[in-house]
């Protein structure tokens, strides 16, 4: 099959998805098969919030209020896919995927559906939502079997996710592509180097899953501190641990900590970056947490600021001490402090990270380009 004859002719976008910036992915997807298509026509809900999913529907009701109003928009509007060759479905697609199917698109079009992760894993083993062995955690495998195996091929964003959802899906005719998860390159540039002073700061940001292990890193900093060294953390975000850290933090208070609990703008992240020596990624010991590159990782390393993480499959090959990024253990408060040091007495002496190279090996927009490009032409 030639390149010209995979390509899109006409792309329809369509989808009740968000493009905050916490949903940075669905940007950057719909841009690539923009660029690789011949023409892109966008079909969403005709009144949208400008807010993202943390702050929008916040009761039930509200929920299902916006879920009914955005589905009839976009039912309503399904004349329009009428001369498209193919649809790509932004993250979440569960209910868009019904929508074409109910309306016969999934059996006519070539479907791209964007799962961006595996939704047992995330809500049920990572966020503990629903209890494991429970009937609405089987009907969740079920319903992401139904809809994903309405389309042609299947977005996730590493290959250990890639894995997992191969085997829900398994007997379907979907193929299931790995695509790193894409951050915008026009925001997350490399930053100078900050000049180290008197204390090592650290800087975390996240929306606080449990995955991402924020007790792991207030402990490894009181680590450092109970070993007289300075150091101070800053904590952006706020989320469905926040409340759990709080608690930590009143009962022991961390000295030199900044908490700004809130989800703040990624201009006023990339500000506070610039006066940080080191930056973090997840620390918690799930499955998940170990399958997924979040957003932050990348960023940090788009940033070419120095990086600790947790051990994972997908940083095997790539991790690398003397470019700055570092890997330990999961739920290892002491493996983190030692790393934290071993950064910092490396800046006092002078060097620089370079993790924006392994940026650009691994995870840059152009990769995502090439494997979308590869995954159209089969």
């Amino acid at each position: 099959m030639s390149d010209s004859f995979a390509m899109p002719q006409r792309l329809a976008v369509f989808g009740a998805y968000s493009d905050h910036d916490l949903y940075q992915r669905n940007r950057i997807l719909v841009n690539i098969l923009e660029e690789l298509s011949g023409e892109t026509l966008y079909i969403r809900p005709e009144t949208r919030s400008s807010g993202h999913g943390f702050s929008s529907g916040k009761t039930l009701f509200g929920r299902l209020g916006k879920l009914l109003q955005d589905s009839w928009s976009l039912w309503s509007q399904r004349a329009l896919l009428k001369d498209c060759d193919t649809i790509f479905v932004p993250y979440p697609a569960y209910i868009d995927i019904v929508i074409l199917w109910i309306s016969g698109q999934t059996r006519h079009k070539r479907v791209i559906a964007d799962a961006f992760l595996e939704l047992h894993s995330t809500v049920v083993e990572d966020r503990k939502l629903i209890p494991e062995k429970s009937l609405r955690a089987r009907m969740l495998v079920a319903f992401q079997r139904f809809t994903l195996g309405k389309a042609d091929v299947v977005l996730i964003d590493t290959a250990e996710q890639a894995v997992l959802l191969r085997q829900y899906l398994a007997g379907t005719d979907t193929q299931v592509a790995e695509i790193p998860v894409g951050i915008d390159e026009s925001v997350w540039l490399p930053l100078r180097a900050h000049t180290y002073s008197k204390s090592l700061e650290v800087l975390f940001w996240g929306t606080f899953i449990p995955l991402h292990g924020v007790e792991v890193i207030i402990e490894a900093v009181r680590i450092l501190q109970h070993q007289k060294f300075p150091v101070n953390l800053t904590l952006i975000g706020n989320g469905q641990t926040a409340d759990r850290v709080a608690s930590l933090l009143k009962a022991q208070p961390l000295q030199g900590l900044v908490w700004h609990r809130e989800l703040m703008d990624v201009s006023a992240i990339v500000d506070l970056a610039r006066s940080s020596d080191v930056t973090l990624g997840v620390f918690a010991n799930s499955v998940k947490a170990g399958a997924v590159v979040p957003y932050k990782v990348h960023q940090s390393l788009a940033m070419n600021r120095p990086l600790v993480t947790r051990e994972a499959s997908t940083f095997s090959g790539i991790a690398d001490q003397r470019k700055g990024l570092y890997v330990v253990p999961s739920e290892d408060p002491a493996a983190l402090a030692s790393a934290l040091r071993d950064i910092a007495e490396r800046l006092m002496q002078g060097w620089s990270a370079s993790t924006r190279e392994i940026y650009e090996e691994s995870f840059a927009n152009s990769v995502i380009a090439s494997r979308l490009k590869v995954e159209l032409s089969r």
